[in-house]
């Protein structure tokens, strides 16, 4: 969305501009702002009116600040979650290994275990999904993923879905940065939201006879693309992601 933004900016300056990353809000996990007007020097309102005619974006207003808050349509965030659980979701990069001592210690105040935890709750997760489809017989990923609607990530105001799902969008923007500090933190963050979220809110129908709902689809979801994250960060830092530990 940054190089969208960015190269509406230069089409107004009529200069080259370079993306600046959004950012995050406090006010749900779609909704982003961005400098990037106060950056290429150019009116707010103006590209707020370019931007508006992007399909992933549901809204956008100029501040009086000169910033953008853009609000993200459902769809977009259906999509994006989908490329991050998909192994060729985040650009590659190299950074050097983590140290053994990193992984060590199996306790909650070690970051490493914490991260290593929250991948093999997510692979777990996965495990469970595909086998509950195969016994009721459900159809294919690509047939629930046409009747998924995006409206129903949304719908899932729990704060536990929504400080997850905003962790997870902003992790490829702090990966790419390939520093080994930002990326460790990207993923604790991630992994750290991911835990609580996956004991309180199942992404999947446990109870016997219980059918899956938009919720457990929608949570499904994001709990796919949590793992996309989390694997692709730790191939980042050379730590070796077990399904089980």
């Amino acid at each position: 969305m940054a190089d969208a933004v960015a190269d509406a900016a230069a089409y107004l300056s009529g200069m080259p501009a370079t993306p600046v990353p959004l950012e995050r809000t406090d006010r749900a996990p779609w909704v982003w702002v961005s400098a990037q007007a106060l950056r290429s020097r150019v009116d707010a309102q103006a590209l707020a009116d370019a931007v508006r005619e992007h399909p992933a974006v549901e809204a956008v207003a100029a501040r009086a600040d000169g910033w953008l808050e853009i609000t993200l349509a459902p769809e977009w965030v259906d999509r994006t979650l989908a490329d991050l659980a998909a192994p060729a979701g985040m650009p590659p990069a190299h950074l050097p290994a983590a140290p053994p001592a990193v992984l060590g210690r199996r306790t909650l105040d070690n970051p490493g275990f914490v991260v290593l935890l929250a991948h093999a709750r997510a692979c777990r997760v996965a495990g469970q999904a595909l086998a509950g489809q195969e016994r009721a017989g459900q159809a294919t990923d690509q047939h629930d993923a046409a009747a998924f609607d995006p409206q129903a990530l949304r719908d899932l105001s729990d704060p536990l879905d929504v400080v997850l799902l905003t962790e997870i969008l902003d992790a490829p923007r702090r990966l790419v940065a390939t520093t080994p500090h930002e990326c460790a933190a990207a993923l604790l963050a991630v992994a750290a939201a991911y835990l609580p979220w996956e004991e309180r809110r199942p992404a999947i129908a446990t109870r016997p006879g219980e059918s899956s709902t938009p919720q457990h689809w929608a949570r499904a979801r994001i709990s796919a693309a949590g793992l996309g994250v989390l694997e692709r960060g730790m191939a980042l830092l050379g730590i070796t992601a077990p399904e089980r530990i």
